[in-house]
């Protein structure tokens, strides 16, 4: 989850080996490991203590990729409408709620980083955000939602179920949630990455774990001295749907998205941009509640 966000394009050089370098949208990551009081400095879900640099990084927009590839598809998949209350889970500082806000929609963005919320609360809207600082399992006093999102952070939470259960009791029957992942089978940290096969000129992916659940260590600064980590949750896509499929949710639409990126001239150029439209960057599922509510 690091190369394609924030290197530039290697011409004909490999690209780096899927690491650690955050996506936007930073989480609540639920449960124990998020929701007491601990100190996730050195380990842990949170991500409070780098947020000054990752706002840094992404600031307002977002990352260029960001821009070209996740907002847009995001906002075709989801379609905000005007006057739709809209819950943005893992919010960060806000870039994604600031583009279904300035579509009209009224958002209420969730992180448990506090900075980054702070950070949220100093950029402009067209139409005015609540933010809040709170667990994404633990969404109780907000009302009510036509709609949800959790762009690139779902990965970063522990008890997923909780919090995908969480958010499906907050949705307003007939309701819409959005799921946006870097793709199970092609970006897991530390167990894929790229490779090259001269003789046949082209670039593959490499994957040697898919199927187990994997909590994975994600140094925030790479070769810094005591740099603090978080943790990356892997799971296969039948693991991470049955958490949505559990809590009363139907999937309504699927995306796999790609970079939009090219390389620069060089021996290796054609390989890598043929290996970019193969392998998928993300991975968006679209869910939808009942709209028939049932008494027991």
């Amino acid at each position: 989850m690091r190369s394609d966000f924030y290197r530039k394009p290697t011409g004909s050089r490999t690209p780096p080996r899927s690491g650690p370098r955050p996506p936007q949208g930073r989480g609540a990551g639920a449960g124990p490991a998020s929701g007491a009081k601990q100190d996730h400095s050195k380990g842990g879900t949170s991500w409070e203590k780098s947020a000054d640099w990752y706002d840094r990084i992404l600031g307002e927009r977002g990352s260029e990729l960001y821009q070209a590839v996740v907002i847009p598809q995001a906002m075709d998949l989801l379609k905000p409408q005007r006057g739709e209350h809209i819950l943005d889970l893992g919010c960060g500082q806000g870039v994604f709620s600031r583009a279904m806000a300035d579509k009209g929609a009224k958002v209420t963005g969730v992180d448990a980083a506090t900075t980054l919320i702070e950070k949220a609360r100093t950029y402009r809207s067209r139409t005015p955000i609540r933010y809040h600082a709170r667990d994404a399992a633990e969404l109780s006093g907000l009302g009510e939602f036509d709609a949800a999102s959790a762009i690139l952070c779902l990965q970063n939470m522990e008890h997923l179920d909780t919090v995908i259960a969480a958010t499906a009791a907050v949705l307003k029957p007939g309701g819409r949630m959005l799921w946006v992942l870097n793709h199970p089978a092609f970006r897991i940290p530390r167990q894929s990455s790229w490779g090259n096969e001269e003789e046949r000129k082209i670039q593959y992916r490499r994957v040697d774990a898919y199927s187990s659940t994997l909590g994975i260590p994600i140094l925030m600064h790479p070769g810094q001295v005591d740099s603090e980590s978080t943790i990356s949750f892997h799971r296969s896509f039948e693991t991470l749907t049955s958490c949505g499929f559990k809590a009363g949710l139907s999937m309504i639409g699927l995306g796999e998205w790609y970079s939009h990126k090219e390389s620069q001239p060089g021996p290796r150029a054609r390989a890598e941009n043929r290996a970019r439209k193969e392998f998928p960057l993300f991975l968006a599922l679209l869910w939808q509640k009942s709209a028939v509510t049932t008494n027991v």
